[in-house]
Formats: C-alpha cells, sequence, structure tokens
C-alpha cells in the first residue's frame, strides 16, 4: 500500500512557501474551501479519470467511495479515507492519482545523474539512445526556453490531453510564482508568439534527464472542520481530507547501464536540460485553456519503487 513520501508536503494553495529540503505538491481537485466561517463550494474544480471528490454523509457513502478509488486506482495511501464516518456530520474527501503517459517511451539509465548528495536514475534522451527511440520520443518534446543548465522550460506531449512542464529556475518564494511565469512562458511560445519567443527544437545537441517520480501526500484540512456547509441547512463538516498521487517517468524503457557522462550534465551538449537540483513540474490540460491539473516543486526526488538511489 503506497504511504505518505518523506519531506513531501501537499499544499491547499498555490501561495505556499517554498523551502529548501521539502517537495510541495499541489492539485486543485478538493471540492470545499473555508470562506468566511463556512465551507463553500469550490467554482471550478478539475473532473477527470485521474480524480475523485465527494461530500459525503454516513458510513454507506464512504464505503462507496472507497470501493470506486480502490476499483480506479488500486490501493490508495494510508489516511486518504478514515475507517469510519464522523458520526451525522459530513465528510469531504479527494484524491488524485496524476500519471502522465506517453506513446513513444523515453529511455532510462538506472545512474543518470548526481541529485546533491545522491545518484539517482533518470528518464529521458541522451546521445547514445538508439536512433528509433530517440526520433520517436524526441518529437514529444517541445522547448519553450534554455538560458543555461539551470534556467529552461521544457514540455513533454503525454497521452490525451495532457502535457507535462519541467523546469529548472532560481528558486522562486511561493509554488504560485513558479508556476505563473512557467505558464506565461509556455503560452508566449505558442501560435504566431513562437516567432519570437519560440525557441529552437530539441535536438542531438540537447540531452534531457528526469529523475523519475512517485509523490504521495494526504492533508487534513483543519480549517473546514466544524464548519457549517454554506448550502447544507446548517450541517457540518466533521472530517476533510485531501490524498494526491503523482507518478512520472515510470512507463520508460527498461534502463541502460551508465556510460562515461551518465553522471555529469553533459558538457558535450550544446543545450542539457539536466534536473540534478530542485526544479518545477507542471502538469497542464490541453491548451489554450492550459488547466491546471497538478504542480509539484521537488526539493527532493522520491524514486518508484525498485529504483535505486546510491551515495556518489
Amino acid at each position: 500500500m503506497p504511504t505518505s513520501s518523506p519531506a513531501t508536503v501537499l499544499v491547499p494553495s498555490l501561495s505556499a512557501p517554498i523551502s529548501p529540503g521539502v517537495n510541495l505538491i499541489f492539485s486543485p481537485d478538493f471540492p470545499l474551501e473555508e470562506r468566511d466561517g463556512k465551507a463553500v463550494t469550490v467554482a471550478h474544480v478539475p473532473r477527470g479519470p485521474w480524480s475523485v471528490a465527494r461530500v459525503v454523509q454516513g458510513g454507506e457513502p464512504l464505503l462507496e467511495m472507497r470501493q470506486e478509488l480502490e476499483r480506479r486506482f488500486g490501493a490508495i495511501p494510508d489516511g486518504v479515507l478514515p475507517e469510519s464516518a464522523p458520526g451525522d456530520a459530513l465528510g469531504a474527501y479527494a484524491f488524485s492519482f496524476v500519471r502522465p503517459s506517453f506513446a513513444s517511451p523515453f529511455a532510462s539509465q538506472r545512474e543518470g545523474v548526481f541529485f546533491g548528495e545522491r545518484v539517482v536514475p533518470v528518464f529521458g534522451l541522451w546521445k547514445d539512445v538508439d536512433d528509433v527511440t530517440w526520433a520517436r520520443a524526441a518529437a514529444q518534446l517541445r522547448v519553450h526556453r534554455h538560458r543555461g543548465p539551470d534556467d529552461f522550460v521544457i514540455e513533454l506531449e503525454a497521452r490525451g490531453d495532457e502535457r507535462v512542464v519541467v523546469a529548472r529556475c532560481p528558486r522562486p518564494e511561493t509554488l504560485g510564482a513558479a508556476v505563473a511565469e512557467v505558464v506565461a512562458t509556455v503560452r508566449r511560445s505558442r501560435g504566431w508568439l513562437r516567432r519570437w519567443f519560440g525557441d529552437k527544437p530539441f535536438d542531438w545537441q540537447c540531452a534531457l534527464r528526469i529523475p523519475p517520480l512517485d509523490l504521495c501526500a494526504v492533508r487534513v484540512d483543519e480549517e473546514l472542520i466544524g464548519k457549517p456547509l454554506a448550502d447544507g441547512d446548517g450541517r457540518r463538516i466533521g472530517d476533510a481530507r485531501h490524498g494526491v498521487r503523482f507518478r512520472l517517468g515510470d512507463d520508460a524503457l527498461p534502463p541502460s547501464e551508465p556510460g562515461p557522462i551518465a553522471l555529469g550534465r553533459g558538457d558535450v551538449y550544446e543545450r542539457p536540460f539536466v534536473c540534478d537540483g530542485p526544479f518545477l513540474v507542471v502538469v497542464l490540460g490541453a491548451p489554450p485553456q492550459d488547466e491546471l491539473r497538478l504542480a509539484a516543486w521537488i526539493e527532493a526526488p522520491v524514486l518508484p519503487e525498485g529504483a535505486t538511489a546510491d551515495a556518489p
């Protein structure tokens, strides 16, 4: 059964401050928010196969929600739902499992890059990837910015209408500041604006190395507990829980052995897109709406089960 990831916090809003050493996840799918002392229904909550959000009362609806989550996502993390309903009060619950996949898989390596004091695996593309894999996977990439190895924005086109935007940038004050700047960069390089703001395509002078991720976090919304539901005839919230799991890169090809430049940034590359320090991942829906489905600031990659990280 999945458990909450170490040093990983699910935050209630994009205004959350970024702190060194702490991973932040934001998902906009919780159905209620506290406003003027009441629990108010959120005007727009993204709906999709990756998420279930409900306000329930009683044991039977709670059991039905648990069964739906297990049917759609398998084992759910501890703490996402309580063992029993909160008496006669209402329970507000949401769980998302965001797991982008790619029509053409990327390559992977067991020992891919130094991240702080660890050597971590990666997925992506580099020069010793075979031509067929490289060509197919590279067609899913769009470069939005590359100012240097610590300042870039690149988009990975996933299945369906999902897009995964990965960025390295100076550590911002808040998660929202990072997301806003990156989404603005993506929009500037779209359509006719690309003539002025677009960057040249990903090519053989580029390298992409991203640590695979398996992040899991659960948050109890203490602010909502005890508050009356704004449109609920005085009924109060007795329990409020939000859980998110985010996996990225677990559908890459089987790992290859590390090559002679595997653990570096790849100085032989003209434009390295290498996540060897804190980075941002934003999952968006189709343009031009660019619906935000998840944002994560990664300070310490939490790897999928079976992936290894070693001290250098």
